[in-house]
């Protein structure tokens, strides 16, 4: 059991967390607030769809074919923003013929490749996770997500920006 000191430390420090998905463990890192936007993204192209109470099953399962953000946004919040992507490099041997196809001619090079690791997880996410198993670590990282600072912090400067002025009206009185 964690005690109290040992979370405000790992929080502070921004240590990351070990969460364990199937047979993989994956480093959960305080977000930053260029996860919360991509998160945020990510989220507002669910579709938007009110479900009648009578027709639970058949309006859930309607949706249901809209609904592959969700793997996309859990492993935003898992991954972060800054390891969405990996670039690697990988040796790559290229063949020619010289002298009118009699010599052959082998020259190795790197190749850097971009590996979309969010594409990744998200598959491996739908694939592998029940529903049930999806909701809980959704659940897991959203309570993680220091969703409340980002909602202050956000609310702080649109309140700034409504209290600007953003129009001087000039008032002059009948002949000067």
């Amino acid at each position: 059991m964690e005690t109290v000191e040992q979370k405000v430390a790992r929080e502070v420090l921004q240590q990351p967390e070990d969460i364990k998905i199937g047979d993989k463990t994956y480093k959960f890192y305080p977000p930053s607030t260029a996860t919360l936007i991509l998160a945020s993204e990510a989220i507002s192209q669910l579709p938007q769809v009110k479900l009648d109470e009578n027709k639970l099953a058949e309006d859930s399962l309607y949706a249901a074919k809209d609904c592959r953000k969700l793997g996309e946004i859990i492993a935003i919040f898992l991954l972060g923003a800054k390891h969405l992507t990996e670039t690697v490099k990988a040796p790559q041997t290229k063949r020619k013929r010289l002298f009118w196809g009699l010599l052959p001619f082998r020259r190795t090079v790197e190749v850097e490749q971009v590996i979309d690791r969010k594409a990744e997880l998200a598959q491996k996410l739908l694939e592998d996770l029940t529903p049930r198993e999806l909701n809980t670590l959704a659940s897991q990282l959203l309570m993680r997500m220091q969703l409340a600072d980002f909602f202050g912090l956000t609310t702080f400067l649109i309140e700034i920006n409504l209290l600007r002025q953003t129009k001087v009206e000039e008032t002059t009185a009948f002949g000067q």
